[in-house]
């Protein structure tokens, strides 16, 4: 009878992955932003294939988001034969989700000698899908990066040779060159390899990740005239924390959706070695400064996610049936029933054909304009419609929030001479904030029409599940171009 909670766990994970594929899958080739910085994502892919930089300074065409390159140049990669769509994208992210489902499930299979507690652990983790409003597969960064430190936490676990560890190294660094906070996981395994008998490899480790990442910096750093460092190393530093968010870690993301398997974890605590629960510490540390971050969202909680799943599963398994692992296993099935009732509002996380309709008119109404139009709020429009995109206005105000007072000039500047020159045969807005960094005079070039876009969509309808960013509905045309009836009746 000990037994039964665990194996029933992992029957509720199965479920749980299985309600995960079923939804990523239905929404892997939607068109358009699922996420509002998606659009972001796709416009870097779209660089790449085209041979233009990736880190340049910042202007009214292009802002990269703050993160290295590896997510966004194995996505364009897979672009290179499936074409420019949102679909290679989300297509690394799923399989990256899925490869950390199997990571997960093997580490703690490693660990305790049960498989059942390996599945149910994995499925935990799925079951946090909705909690983290669908994040796993979308085109973001976070699921590859979440992959590659996985990888290296199982690799630096189990070495026992240089090779071994070179590799972890290779795979840490590869997870830093996806997304930057990696760097905590991989002082965190090295501090845990240099405290006990393997300080051999733990020094092969540490060699090899801070070559791959001083040999990256370097290079890239020189080849965009230190653009990449700023982006990478200096942007993000300079923003302000968000101070609500060091106790709405606990209070809104972690207790409501992890709570049970909090309890799972403290009867793992024992049984946990120092280099996994240092690993899980690090994730950890990585999505509370993330979080706490201006700016930071609930992806930032995937990794403390993966955490508490894996000291989960590590606490419900053993080789021999246990009481400890008995009560492990009640807590993350009660965990993953607790979960499972927010997929009974699953259909809102998967557009419409009422969606897919909007994005369809706008695409074909950006079209018709004799010139370049500036949708700031969602450039990745531009690139679905064979335009020229600008810069994602979430990537400015990234710019425009800092202090480094010459990049910021750079970018305004960018705009200013852009406005000026009436360079945009129409800009396109969702909400003021689009227009930050704008020049006050405006209005001396470009008139704003009083119709309404898209008056006729009902609320909620071609909105990103995450960000909130409401279709375009407002329209500005140069000065003496155009008029503002006949163009958004033609949207209409």
């Amino acid at each position: 009878m000990a037994r039964l909670p665990i194996l029933l766990a992992a029957a509720a994970g199965l479920v749980a992955m299985a309600v995960y594929v079923g939804v990523a899958v239905s929404r892997l080739g939607y068109p358009y932003a699922l996420e509002w910085l998606e659009g972001n994502s796709l416009v870097e892919v779209e660089r790449l294939l085209t041979g233009r930089p990736l880190y340049s300074a910042p202007t009214v065409d292009y802002v990269p988001d703050a993160y290295p390159p590896l997510y966004f140049a194995t996505s364009a990669a897979l672009a290179s034969v499936l074409g420019v769509s949102y679909l290679p994208l989300r297509l690394v992210s799923l399989v990256a989700s899925l490869g950390c489902f199997v990571l997960l499930t093997r580490l703690v299979q490693r660990e305790t000698g049960d498989l059942a507690a390996g599945v149910a652990a994995a499925g935990l983790y799925a079951a946090t899908y909705f909690a983290v409003d669908s994040w796993l597969d979308f085109a973001r960064v976070d699921s590859l990066f979440l992959l590659l430190s996985l990888a290296g936490l199982y690799l630096a676990r189990w070495m026992r040779r240089p090779g071994g560890a070179v590799a972890a190294g290779l795979l840490l660094a590869a997870a830093f060159l996806t997304k930057q906070s990696a760097l905590a996981e991989a002082v965190a395994i090295t501090a845990a390899l240099l405290c006990g008998p393997r300080r051999r490899l733990g020094g092969w480790l540490a060699v090899t990740f801070a070559a791959v990442m001083g040999l990256t910096t370097l290079v890239w750093g020189l080849s965009s005239h230190g653009w990449y460092v700023f982006y990478v190393f200096e942007l993000l530093a300079q923003h302000r924390l968000h101070h609500a968010a060091f106790t709405e870690f606990w209070t809104r993301y972690l207790l409501p959706a992890l709570g049970f398997a909090l309890g799972a974890v403290l009867l793992a605590v024992r049984r946990t070695p120092l280099l996994i629960g240092l690993g899980c510490l690090a994730l950890v540390v990585e999505g509370y400064a993330g979080l706490v971050h201006a700016g930071g969202a609930v992806n930032n909680m995937l990794p403390v996610y993966v955490a508490v799943a894996l000291l989960a599963g590590i606490g419900m398994g053993g080789s021999t049936p246990s009481p400890r692992g008995a009560v492990a296993g009640l807590l993350v099935l009660a965990q993953i029933a607790v979960l499972a009732v927010s997929t009974l509002d699953a259909d809102r996380v998967v557009p419409g054909p009422a969606d897919r309709r909007v994005g369809d008119r706008l695409r074909t109404w950006l079209g018709e304009f004799d010139g370049p139009v500036a949708v700031f709020s969602d450039p990745g429009l531009n690139v679905v419609a064979g335009l020229p995109p600008v810069a994602h206005r979430a990537a400015a105000a990234d710019i425009l929030r800092g202090t480094d007072r010459s990049a910021q000039a750079e970018l305004e500047r960018s705009i200013a001479r852009a406005v000026t020159e009436r360079r945009f045969a129409a800009i396109v807005v969702g909400r003021p904030t689009d227009l930050r960094g704008f020049p006050p005079d405006l209005k001396r070039y470009y008139r704003r029409c009083p119709e309404k876009l898209l008056a006729d969509v009902p609320k909620g309808v071609f909105r990103p599940i995450v960000g909130g960013s409401p279709p375009p509905s407002v329209l500005w045309l140069p000065l003496g171009r155009g008029s503002c009836a006949e163009i958004t009746r033609r949207l209409g």
